[in-house]
């Protein structure tokens, strides 16, 4: 059996995501032990037993790994959650957060009440202050919601603190010199010396690419990104370390010392250094960190006189990410980092073979095998291209099955744009490094200006394919989970066929590419008409997204991050618009800069008057009082109400369901609650859920 590792790998990881997800249902002792009689069945079989045993191996382990994080959370609820506690913390990032003088903040916890301890919490109301910071102070910890538990716990984070109001004992303690704290500075220096001589559109993309600063980025650009299918290149991950750790040195590295142990080992030196300035200059994004611990393990490899493998190296790479915490396995970027490898992976065995036999043909119907034809060069060339091309389309089509199951939108643009940008990544990043590095110095400032200008142009024409791409039909589709669950395992299903059966090319990929077609199609003709209603942004005061194939209305209550939320679930949902946009705030600190069709504002609008808006989605009736407003969605013949600071009413208004209260309304008679988490008002039997899907013909999905 060859890669017994990788098959470890897999039976490890496949059952850390299962435990994820199954723990709570009934579900997990049955799927246990159909899992293990598969294996002992296998194991009859001569050709399945080592591979049998592999998995079996690795999934004993990660049922250890499940048992592990499982006993830690639990540890540190019990210890910690549900009282008043001194933490000492270093903030690790911060965005904007809906109340004035408080950020959103991801705390790394130090000391408790004195005694040290390690775990990351999240907080959504912490006094205003800068990532790379120590603070003190009194806050209550909590357990985060079910419904996103295991998202906060693949980023690490264990649980959820409030500042305590009674005595919050606030305190800055100045810069952290931790490690991560110098990393994030310098993270910032770098882009800021990147940005000094280019616009803030331009600046803020090749931030993004090349320091992993997304901070600057347009939100246009943003949106246009996605709907090229280009998300993945403003993320630095493993694409990037790829390009810029295997594809640098290979313009120096010749043939004919390719065979040299001492050459190879120099090769795995430099990669090895490369993969670590990455790492450093991004500030140990987990991404990055999961690409660059497979390139270390490669070079590990080489100098322990062992063939590289890729795959080999990225299961010891996963094996390593998933040991302090079985729910890495459901970050969404772990997942699409291991589908591309894979994608990329098969796609350069597929035309590497392909290439072997054309060139064995070749040689065989030449009347000089000896001596090489003048037109030779050129078929060489050719098969760059298609390599190039070949790798970029199983990379898309091997995480297309991860976007889709995760809710997000896809671009049927993807490979095509994929294909034709392939070559502006690796100069873009080099020229992007080169003038983040010299900018630190004053005395560089001449090239310093030279490479500023050759990396706008290279991005500029970057951010105009992605305009012109975004704007083309089909840029952002969006599938049902269920159905694109289904798809997905069909077209697994038909690979595995055709392989087993050997099936030509000529036969297996058109019918695959038609299964696929014809697929896309009926999940967009299912999903077409569908209303959505989403809540995103803060737990506590959440915006309101309700989209109705390209179009949207948008209740918005908020700063910076709940316009990013806003923004990233419109994307999800493929609405290219927002016909409405609905400003909750009476007293807004800064504007909100979503652009829409039309527009009602909450501080504008005279106490006790209404304004009704017939829309795509919904009609929409906006009430404003003297403290706050009542927004009342129809859809159909249901209704929706929200509300937004203190609603006094003569007669409660009645709805089926309540959006996102914090406080029980007595203006409200409603059945059903929509929100992010349960409030302490909410009765125990209370039904709440974070999303809504109404068809056509009436059914409704709650999720």
């Amino acid at each position: 059996m060859r890669r017994p590792l990788c098959v470890f790998c897999a039976g490890m990881l496949g059952v850390e995501f299962v435990c994820a997800f199954l723990p709570q249902t009934e579900l997990f002792v049955p799927f246990a032990a159909f899992f293990v009689a598969v294996c002992l069945v296998l194991c009859i079989f001569d050709a399945a037993r080592k591979a049998a045993l592999c998995i079996l191996l690795g999934a004993a382990v990660g049922m250890a790994s499940v048992l592990y994080t499982a006993n830690r959370l639990e540890r540190i609820r019990v210890q910690y959650a549900a009282r008043p506690l001194v933490l000492t913390a270093e903030v690790e990032s911060v965005s904007d957060s809906y109340y004035p003088g408080v950020v959103d903040a991801v705390l790394r916890v130090e000391k408790i009440n004195g005694a040290k301890t390690s775990f990351r919490v999240e907080c959504e109301t912490l006094p205003e202050c800068e990532a790379g910071q120590r603070v003190q102070g009194r806050f209550v910890l909590s357990v985060p919601a079910q419904q996103s538990r295991v998202g906060l716990y693949a980023d690490g984070i264990v649980l959820l603190a409030e500042p305590d109001e009674e005595k919050p004992d606030f305190k800055q303690l100045g810069q952290s010199s931790s490690f991560p704290a110098r990393t994030h500075r310098l993270q910032q220096r770098l882009s800021a010396a990147l940005r000094r001589r280019m616009d803030g559109k331009t600046g803020g993309v090749l931030a993004a690419m090349t320091v992993g600063d997304r901070t600057h980025l347009s939100p246009a650009l943003r949106s246009a990104y996605r709907g090229a299918g280009l998300a993945h290149v403003l993320v630095v991950s493993g694409m990037h370390v790829s390009i810029l750790c295997g594809e640098v040195f290979r313009l120096d590295a010749r043939r004919k010392k390719e065979r040299c142990y001492a050459v190879l080992r120099l090769r795995a030196v430099w990669k090895a250094l490369l993969a670590l300035l990455l790492v450093g200059v991004t500030g140990f994004t987990p991404s990055v960190l999961r690409a660059a611990a497979a390139v270390w393990v490669s070079a590990l490899g080489v100098w322990l006189y062992a063939p590289p493998d890729t795959l080999t190296s990225l299961a010891v790479a996963g094996i390593a990410m998933t040991a302090g915490s079985s729910y890495a396995v459901c970050d969404i970027g772990f997942e699409l980092s291991f589908a591309a490898v894979l994608g990329t992976v098969a796609g350069g065995a597929y035309i590497r073979r392909t290439r072997d036999a054309w060139y064995r043909q070749f040689w065989k119907n030449a009347k000089n095998p000896v001596k090489r034809p003048w037109y030779f060069k050129l078929p060489e060339r050719l098969w760059g291209l298609a390599e190039s091309i070949c790798i970029s389309f199983c990379a898309s089509v091997a995480t297309f099955p991860v976007l889709v199951l995760r809710g997000l939108s896809v671009s049927i643009w993807a490979v095509v744009s994929s294909v034709a940008v392939l070559w502006l990544i690796q100069p873009m990043m080099l020229l992007g490094l080169g003038t983040a590095f010299t900018g630190l110095v004053p005395a560089l400032a001449p090239l310093h200006g030279v490479l500023s200008v050759l990396s706008a142009a290279l991005t500029g024409l970057l951010d105009r394919w992605a305009v012109w791409i975004a704007a083309k039909p089909g840029a952002g589709l969006y599938f049902d989970t269920a159905y694109a669950a289904i798809v997905c395992l069909v077209l697994i299903l038909l690979c595995w066929l055709a392989f087993r059966w050997r099936l030509r090319l000529r036969v297996a990929v058109p019918c695959i590419v038609l299964t696929a077609a014809v697929s896309v199609g009926l999940g967009n003709a299912l999903s077409r008409d569908v209303v959505h209603i989403d809540l995103v942004g803060s737990a506590n005061a959440p915006a309101v997204v309700v989209t109705q194939n390209d179009t949207a209305v948008v209740l918005f209550r908020g700063g910076n991050s709940v316009r990013n939320a806003v923004e990233e679930q419109l994307a999800r949902r493929g609405a290219g618009k927002i016909e409405l946009l609905v400003d909750l705030r009476t007293k807004p600190e800064t504007p909100c800069a979503l652009k829409a069709e039309q527009s009602v504002l909450a501080e504008e609008m005279s106490v006790n008057t209404v304004q009704k808006q017939k829309c795509t989605p919904a009609l929409v009736e906006v009430l404003r009082t003297r403290n706050g407003c009542l927004v009342r969605l129809t859809i159909g013949n249901r209704q929706f109400v929200t509300l937004s600071g203190r609603v006094e009413l003569a007669q409660p208004v009645s709805a089926r369901w309540l959006l996102a209260s914090p406080a029980r309304p007595e203006a409200v008679q409603y059945k059903e609650v929509l929100a992010l988490r349960r409030y302490d008002w909410m009765s125990g039997g209370a039904a709440h859920s974070s999303s809504l899907s109404l068809r056509r013909y009436g059914g409704l999905r709650a999720e």
